[in-house]
């Protein structure tokens, strides 16, 4: 098929809003749960793990430990899904986030067909499905995705109903914004007030909307965003938990802005990050930017909007204190939605532009469902942190169920608990990682006093590159290790950090 008609099938004459929205769902769905958790998605399973091991959902705990960090509403997400799975799996942990980003898909399709046509929406669609970042954080348990598809979604409803003013519109638009502060935070309604600003001043509509019913719908989204906050500080912590909500939701939005206590990335953080995480698309956005001085009196208002509004954002975003690489990602669908304004730009549509878009497009789709879809749960299969916790059930229940033996963790990587089901009172040894290799036998004794004291019936769980030390200190114990992954045995790749069990024999 030649390039010209992978255009045309994409978001030309050819093309159907089904064709985007099934390769999204094909996409994110498929093999959801089979690559292992990584970095931070063992908070959301420990937290959820936690919830339902205390019937308290109200109070969000990491291990034994005060945690509400964020808001509730991505942990209630993960936990309706676990509940009607019956169990809280890795498949769980992600479906809210791959949600979010089939509703991020078509809220940006929206978008663009409301800003120009059906071709810039499908074209916006088709070039957001196909970023690498984009693919990376709807396929990953956090708030972030939550956070991009309830922004996109609320940019979304103002261009769907701008020019139908009135209490129920207001009031869904605000509760939109409330519903994706409820994920991650304020960032949540601050960007799409950001995005819209322009085209509210731009476009004149701003006149419009002063009237009493766009106050009155402000009311129920307050009541909706404020009652999680309140039920968490009035209800089932018995005056034990620590921590308050709205406080934190000052300190990690307001406070983190202004004076941050942490991440602390330089003032050039996302002139670096923004176009790695557009890529591939990088290489279109960035001819569009150096173009924009030469096009601009042609553009249309909304245009010009679409452009303002990326650059407000990037200053928003810039302007902090507090910088992550990551948090570059919600002005990513607005870059793209710039970017495909300027592929589709000029008198003739089949420019080299046009052509390669479709070819990038298609080819992308290819390697990322080959990537994420295939080469990642193929790495994972046979092994890991899956093998070791189903190997090591199996050979302890041969002497007593799971349930009657004791644990204490050994400094292990912390996504050990969620693959043995382990309770968040289980005792847990960190070493920073910095003295991990710098361990002798003596100093891992006085690290780690329980070593001094054995007691029957209790597993150790640590990692493989203590297992020397310790089947010094544990003569008697029967090792478990985790058995090596299909990718650790093709690669022949040793895994410092894979987990390990000493269990105690017995006769």
């Amino acid at each position: 098929m030649g390039q010209k008609t992978w255009s045309d099938v994409l978001w030309g004459s050819q093309s159907k809003v089904a064709y985007l929205l099934i390769a999204a769902t094909i996409l994110l769905l498929a093999m959801l749960g089979g690559r292992e958790i990584w970095t931070q998605e063992h908070r959301w399973a420990d937290i959820v793990y936690g919830m339902f091991y205390r019937h308290d959902f109200l109070h969000p705990y990491l291990g034994e430990s005060d945690y509400y960090d964020k808001p509730l509403l991505s942990y209630w997400m993960i936990a309706g899904v676990s509940y009607l799975m019956g169990q809280v799996s890795t498949w769980a942990l992600r479906l809210p986030s791959a949600l979010a980003g089939i509703l991020a898909i078509w809220s940006i399709y929206r978008i663009g067909v409301k800003l120009k046509d059906q071709r810039l929406g499908l074209l916006s669609g088709w070039l957001l499905l196909t970023t690498f970042y984009f693919i990376f954080w709807a396929k990953t348990s956090s708030a972030d995705m939550l956070n991009l598809g309830g922004t996109l979604f609320a940019v979304c409803w103002y261009f769907e109903k701008k020019e139908q003013p009135g209490f129920a519109n207001y009031a869904v638009f605000f509760l939109i914004l409330a519903v994706t502060s409820l994920c991650k935070g304020l960032v949540g309604a601050i960007v799409p007030l950001i995005v819209i600003f322009p085209d509210l001043v731009m476009q004149g509509e701003w006149k419009k909307h002063l009237r009493m019913s766009f106050l009155l719908g402000m009311i129920p989204a307050a009541i909706v965003y404020v009652l999680p906050f309140w039920a968490s500080a009035y209800f089932g912590s018995g005056g034990g938990y620590g921590e308050n909500g709205l406080y934190l939701v000052y300190r990690e939005n307001i406070l983190r802005y202004f004076q941050p206590f942490d991440h602390k990335g330089p003032i050039y953080t996302y002139f670096l990050y923004l176009p790695i995480y557009l890529l591939p698309w990088a290489f279109f956005f960035i001819p569009s930017l150096f173009s924009l001085k030469s096009r601009w009196n042609g553009l249309s208002t909304s245009s010009k909007s679409m452009c303002w509004a990326v650059l407000l954002l990037f200053l928003f975003f810039t302007l902090s204190g507090s910088r992550r690489n990551y948090y570059v990602l919600p002005i990513v669908p607005f870059a793209i939605l710039m970017t495909a304004d300027w592929i589709l730009s000029g008198a003739d549509v089949l420019a080299k532009r046009y052509v390669w878009a479709g070819r990038v497009a298609i080819s992308f789709f290819v390697l990322l469902f080959l990537s994420f879809d295939v080469a990642q749960p193929l790495y994972y299969a046979q092994g890991g942190m899956r093998g070791f916790a189903t190997e090591l059930k199996n050979d302890v229940s041969k002497v007593k169920p799971w349930s009657d033996w004791q644990f204490v963790m050994l400094d292990p990587e912390s996504k050990v608990r969620f693959y043995l089901e382990l309770p968040p009172t289980v005792k847990n040894y960190v070493m920073p990682g910095s003295q991990r290799g710098e361990q002798t036998q003596a100093s891992l004794m006085q690290a780690w006093p329980v070593l001094n004291q054995l007691q029957p019936g209790v597993i150790f769980i640590s990692r493989k590159s203590y297992e020397p030390l310790l089947r010094n200190i544990l003569p008697g114990y029967q090792v478990v290790e985790a058995p090596p992954t299909l990718g650790e045995r093709l690669l022949k790749k040793h895994n410092p950090n894979a987990p390990i069990a000493f269990v105690p024999q017995y006769q």
